[in-house]
């Protein structure tokens, strides 16, 4: 809890400031059987959500779940000005505008991406998907579209039939 009021007083030292809590169920501790989670960091959560910034200050507070249900029973997405959706990526469309937009693939093995995922069925999330282009990254840039695909199949966002 102390870290995470260090990192709300830092914040409220600069004049604009913006702090993520990205995954907050992890950050609570959440563990879906039972259910538990850390009432000590909800609650301090739920009182640095709602405190105002000093005078002159403006603080964004940005907070990822892929849980809302949970969120929702803890009374904290009331806590949050705007909820906003962001849904899987659903064609091959939706994943080649991220991939361009990185930029870290080649020409040539966008349009190999694009011949090899056109058609196909795609349901995965964002974060997830920057996960595995990163991994296809390390590898040889002779497999990195193969490692790619490979990937986005074992993880069930992409169904191949023999690519």
């Amino acid at each position: 809890c102390f870290s995470i009021f260090q990192i709300f007083d830092d914040a409220y030292k600069s004049t604009l400031s913006v702090i993520i809590l990205d995954d907050i169920e992890r950050l609570l501790d959440y563990v879906p059987i039972g259910p538990r989670f850390s009432n000590l960091v909800l609650q301090a959560l739920l009182v640095l959500l709602k405190k105002s910034p000093p005078p002159g200050r403006k603080l964004l507070i940005i907070g990822t779940t892929s849980r809302k249900d949970v969120l929702q029973e803890m009374e904290m997405l009331s806590a949050f000005s705007a909820l906003i959706h962001v849904s899987n990526l659903s064609n091959h469309q939706h994943l080649l505008a991220v991939i361009e937009d990185i930029g870290t693939f080649q020409p040539k093995e966008v349009k190999s991406i694009t011949k090899k995922t056109e058609g196909k069925r795609l349901w995965i999330g964002i974060k997830k998907l920057l996960i595995l282009l990163e991994m296809a990254q390390q590898g040889d840039p002779d497999y990195r579209v193969p490692k790619l695909l490979s990937l986005l199949e074992e993880e069930g966002g992409l169904e191949m039939e023999g690519y």
